[in-house]
């Protein structure tokens, strides 16, 4: 029976011998090869930066042609404002249903009745600027104003017709 080859007597394994010509042409096509200008880090920066891009673009777009942020149907005059402050109101029309001194009672589509403050500084206009003894029950009128937090309407103008 034949005996095992014998280890080397240092410690360093046995190679296979390479040419220089082999290590010559690797080296020159390695240093050939486009090198790849990317890597995981860039990736995951230009995602960022697209991500960041993206949310800012929107910001600009909904500030531009997005509609506000109010609720989706708007609260009538006669309703408070969160916290209970006074808000600007768009408008309320209706009959009118009660001239009381400086208060004008006015009954909207709905049938809801709003309580509208007037002060010497409230316009009141029915084809020309007039006074609000010159409103008549059962006449339609637009009120604008600010409503507080017992749902009365302070008019900056009152509109007969």
């Amino acid at each position: 029976m034949p005996s095992p080859p014998s280890p080397p007597d240092d410690d360093t394994a046995v190679l296979p011998r390479t040419s220089s010509a082999d290590e010559d042409l690797s080296s020159a096509i390695a240093a050939a090869a486009p090198k790849r200008w990317w890597n995981r880090t860039t990736l995951a920066l230009l995602g960022l930066v697209l991500a960041i891009g993206g949310f800012l673009g929107g910001v600009q777009a909904q500030e531009r042609w997005g509609e506000s942020s109010a609720p989706a149907s708007p609260r009538p005059a006669g309703s408070v404002a969160p916290g209970g402050g006074m808000r600007q109101s768009p408008g309320t029309s209706g009959t009118v249903k009660l001239v009381d001194g400086t208060t004008l009672y006015v009954q909207t589509a709905e049938g809801e009745t709003i309580t509208v403050r007037t002060t010497d500084t409230t316009a009141v206009k029915l084809a020309q600027t007039t006074t609000l003894d010159q409103l008549t029950t059962g006449q339609q009128v637009t009120v604008q104003g600010a409503t507080d937090a017992d749902g009365i309407v302070t008019a900056t103008t009152v509109t007969a017709g």
